[in-house]
């Protein structure tokens, strides 16, 4: 057999990728795929060393950023709401 119980598999239609969990005849096989175990046709299944081989990373190209993107600094601001201790004449007539 080309998998095992426990294999990391990618499923081809959807491109998700899953752990097999138990093989239900020789062309069916359990596959979980983040928490969720569904039969999938061994046909239908392959390993993702292929697709990690493959895809392109974005690790020596990092996204530019123009200086028109970054945030502007905010000035601490003075707070309006405060009590201003003292005291104050009150005057009767």
């Amino acid at each position: 057999m080309k998998f095992q119980i426990g294999d990391n598999v990618i499923v081809i239609h959807s491109k998700e990728e899953g752990v097999i969990v138990d093989f239900i005849n020789k062309n069916m096989a359990m596959v979980d795929v983040g928490g969720v175990e569904f039969p999938v046709y061994i046909d239908q299944i392959d390993f993702p060393y292929y697709k990690n081989f493959t895809e392109k990373k974005n690790q020596f190209n990092p996204q530019k950023k123009y200086i028109d993107d970054v945030r502007k600094e905010k000035a601490p601001q003075q707070k309006q709401n405060e009590r201003r201790m003292g005291f104050g004449y009150i005057f009767f007539r």
